[in-house]
């Protein structure tokens, strides 16, 4: 697929950036492309609880609350 940057939840779940978020379960299964204008570039979670993902694009910096949090 190709990215640039790339993240893992709490549950093993790895997001990779290039057409929006594309999140995959550990055993390689896609589960969701959370879709974005632009080419995104890095993701990484972050706030007080890391459940805030944090995506960068050529466009704009997006937020989006999870429902997981950020592997530590």
């Amino acid at each position: 697929m190709g990215s640039d940057g790339m993240t893992l939840d709490n549950k093993g779940n790895l997001y990779i950036t290039g057409q929006g978020v594309t999140v995959f379960n550990p055993e390689g299964k896609k589960i969701i492309n959370i879709p974005l204008p632009g080419w995104t570039a890095n993701v990484c979670f972050g706030g007080v609880n890391r459940d805030l993902l944090f995506i960068t694009s050529n466009i704009s910096v997006y937020t989006l609350q999870m429902k997981v949090k950020g592997s530590q």
